[in-house]
């Protein structure tokens, strides 16, 4: 019994402190997140999330229903990927809350943090500049202008970026909501809820422009089994 008691105290400390070193990532990466403390993700505005709720998940449960400590249950490849395994999406599951914490919980509250810088071609494109969210895209649109012409195309004309939306198929917001998110050329990008005759994983991404927008701390829907190659989200706590 005594023994009983010593597992259960201890299982019950691992519960309530386990700030990990991905909890530490997402401190620092966010100034809008101040620690992590007796398992809480603790804001500069005062809110608290709980960060690891110890429940096991299926895969529809983690996008659906997960904890913040589960947006790091896949590892973003540093590496260039032609496949991945089945249902392998790193940085696809969220914790919505969170982001509506760090960027706006309506679509006015995002209006308000708003700007607006000139993309690639020249065009103008809206994004915030919450997290220095702008400062990083527009470290990468100088980074792109110095690619050779033939990369151009997949960059132009964009397919988007902030819009407050859910994610199709799905009633969970998409991080375009934020504005810190943007999709390059449609024509030239896969997306697996396209996909015919079964699925296949499918890119016409070049390597160079991925490597760009993960520099400055975006992820790329390219490197999920469901797959987006149009789609870069600023997520620098999967690049840690």
């Amino acid at each position: 019994m005594k023994r009983l008691l010593i597992v259960a105290t201890l299982l019950t400390n691992f519960i309530y402190s386990n700030c990990d070193s991905n909890a530490q990532k997402l401190v620092d990466s966010y100034i809008s997140i101040k620690a992590c403390k007796n398992n809480h993700i603790i804001m500069q505005n005062g809110e608290s999330f709980l960060y690891n709720d110890s429940k096991s998940k299926n895969f529809n449960t983690l996008l659906n229903q997960p904890d913040i400590e589960d947006m790091f249950r896949f590892n973003y490849p540093k590496y260039w990927v032609k496949s991945l395994p089945k249902n392998y999406d790193p940085g696809r599951i969220r914790y919505e809350p969170l982001f509506r914490s760090i960027y706006g919980n309506s679509a006015n509250e995002v209006k308000r943090n708003l700007t607006t810088i000139r993309w690639v071609d020249g065009s103008l494109v809206k994004v915030t500049k919450k997290e220095g969210v702008d400062r990083a895209l527009r470290a990468v649109v100088a980074d792109l202008k110095r690619l050779p012409a033939k990369y151009k195309k997949y960059l132009y004309p964009i397919g988007g970026t902030f819009k407050w939306r859910v994610i199709a198929g799905t009633k969970r917001l998409s991080v375009h909501s934020f504005g810190a998110a943007i999709d390059i050329n449609v024509k030239y990008s896969a997306y697996w809820r396209w996909s015919k005759g079964g699925y296949r994983y499918r890119n016409q991404i070049p390597k160079a422009i991925v490597d760009i927008f993960e520099r400055h701390g975006f992820i790329w829907g390219g490197k999920w089994y469901h797959y987006d190659t149009m789609h870069f989200e600023y997520r620098p706590e999967m690049l840690r």
